[in-house]
C-alpha cells in the first residue's frame, strides 16, 4: 500500500513537471514567432498564414499520434516529438525571412501534436478513476503554471533577443524529453491502474462532453487571436513595443494558470452546464474589450479574464474525454485536434479580417464567435435536460 502511494505521488510529480517544461517552451516559441515575423516585414495576412499552416499540419498529427501510441508505446512517441520541437526552435532562431520561419514553425507545431495526446493518454493509463481528476489536475496545473512563468519571463528574454527566446524554448523541450525518459512506467503498473475498480463519480453524459468541446474549440480560436494576431495590431496599429506586447499577452496565460489551479482543487465544474456557458460569456466580453481598448491595463485584464474562462472549458473537455477508459488515445487526439482546429481558424480568419477590414477585426470576430457558441451551448444544454 505504501509503495502504491509512492507510485501515485511519483506519477503526479512527473505529470506536473513534463508539461511544465514543454509548455514553457511552447510559450517562448509563440512569443518569439509573431514578433520575428512582424519585424521581418510580414503582412497581417502572411502572419496569419504562417499560424494556420502550422496548425493545419498539427491537426492530423493529433488524431494519429494518440492511436499510434496504443501500438508502439506512449514514450516511443512522446520523446521524439519533444526533441523535434526543440529542433524547430533552434532552426527558427537563425531565420532571416518569414519564409524561413514557416517550415520551422510547421516542425514545431506538428511535434506538439505528437507530444500531448500520448502524454494525456499515459496519465489516464496509470490513474485509477478516483485519482483521475487529481492526476489531470497536476497535468493541467503543470502546463498552465509553466506557461504563466514562461510568459512572465518572456519579456526579459525578448529584450535580450528573439533568437535567445527560441533557444530557451528548445532547452525547455529537451528537458521535457529527458524527464519522460526518467519516468519509469512499468507495464504491470499500467495494467493494474487501467483495470482498477470503477469511478467514485459517474462519468458525465456524452452531450456534456460535446458542450465542453465547443467551448474548448472557441478558447483556442481566442488563444491564436491573442498570441498570434494581436501582436501585429499592437505593434503596427497601437505603436506598442515588443516588451509591452509580451507583457499584455502574458496575462492571458496567468489567468489560464490560475483558473486551472482552481478547477483542480475541486469538482465544482463537473456535470454542470453553467460553467461552460459562463466561460463563453466571459470570452465574448473579453474579445469585445480587447477590440475597443487602446491601453495596456484594460487589454491585459481582458486577456486575463479570457485565460481564466479558457481554463474551465479546457479542464472539462479533457476530463470528460479521458473518463472513458477504452478510448483514451482517440479522445486525447480529438482534444488536441480541437486545439489545432481553433488555431487554424483563428489565424486564417483573423489574418483575412485584419488584412481586409482592420487590425482589430480578429478580436471582434472572437467576440462574435464566442457569442454564437454561447447560444449553441445553451440551446443544446437545455435540449439535453428535456
Amino acid at each position: 500500500m505504501q509503495a502504491d502511494r509512492r507510485q501515485v505521488l511519483r506519477n503526479r510529480v512527473f505529470a506536473f513537471l513534463i508539461p511544465w517544461f514543454m509548455d514553457g517552451g511552447i510559450v517562448f516559441l509563440q512569443t518569439a514567432m509573431p514578433l520575428m515575423v512582424v519585424r521581418l516585414g510580414a503582412s497581417a495576412l502572411l502572419l496569419g498564414s504562417i499560424g494556420w499552416i502550422g496548425q493545419a499540419f498539427r491537426l492530423p498529427v493529433c488524431l494519429f499520434a494518440g492511436q499510434l501510441s496504443e501500438r508502439v508505446g506512449r514514450v516511443s512517441v512522446i520523446v521524439p516529438a519533444a526533441c523535434l520541437f526543440g529542433l524547430g526552435c533552434v532552426l527558427m532562431s537563425s531565420a532571416t525571412s518569414p519564409w524561413q520561419v514557416l517550415p520551422c514553425y510547421v516542425i514545431a507545431l506538428a511535434s506538439i501534436g505528437s507530444f500531448y495526446p500520448p502524454l494525456q493518454a499515459l496519465i489516464g493509463d496509470v490513474s485509477q478513476h478516483s485519482e483521475l481528476r487529481k492526476s489531470l489536475g497536476a497535468f493541467n496545473l503543470g502546463w498552465c503554471t509553466g506557461s504563466a512563468v514562461a510568459a512572465l519571463c518572456a519579456p526579459i528574454l525578448v529584450g535580450s533577443g528573439l533568437a535567445r527566446t527560441l533557444q530557451a524554448g528548445a532547452g525547455a523541450s529537451f528537458t521535457a524529453a529527458l524527464l519522460v525518459l526518467c519516468w519509469r512506467w512499468s507495464s504491470k503498473r499500467a495494467r493494474q491502474t487501467a483495470s482498477a475498480n470503477g469511478p467514485s463519480n459517474p462519468p458525465s453524459p456524452e452531450s456534456l462532453l460535446l458542450l465542453a468541446r465547443i467551448g474548448h474549440f472557441v478558447s483556442y480560436y481566442g488563444y491564436s487571436t491573442i498570441r498570434i494576431m494581436f501582436p501585429k495590431y499592437a505593434i503596427s496599429g497601437l505603436g506598442w513595443s515588443d516588451v509591452l506586447v509580451a507583457w499584455a499577452t502574458a496575462q492571458h496565460l496567468v489567468g489560464l494558470g490560475l483558473g486551472v489551479a482552481l478547477a483542480g482543487v475541486s469538482g465544482w465544474w463537473r456535470g454542470k452546464l453553467w460553467p461552460i456557458a459562463g466561460a463563453l460569456a466571459m470570452m465574448m466580453v473579453s474579445g469585445a474589450v480587447g477590440a475597443i481598448s487602446h491601453t495596456l491595463v484594460p487589454t491585459a485584464l481582458a486577456f486575463f479574464a479570457f485565460g481564466f474562462s479558457q481554463s474551465v472549458v479546457y479542464t472539462a473537455a479533457l476530463y470528460y474525454g479521458l473518463s472513458a477508459a477504452g478510448n483514451r488515445g482517440r479522445n486525447a487526439g480529438v482534444h488536441e485536434s480541437l486545439v489545432a482546429a481553433g488555431g487554424i481558424s483563428g489565424c486564417l480568419l483573423g489574418g483575412i479580417a485584419a488584412q481586409q477590414i482592420g487590425l482589430a477585426a480578429p478580436l471582434v470576430l472572437l467576440a462574435v464567435l464566442s457569442g454564437l457558441a454561447l447560444v449553441l451551448v445553451l440551446f443544446l444544454g437545455f435540449q439535453r435536460k428535456q
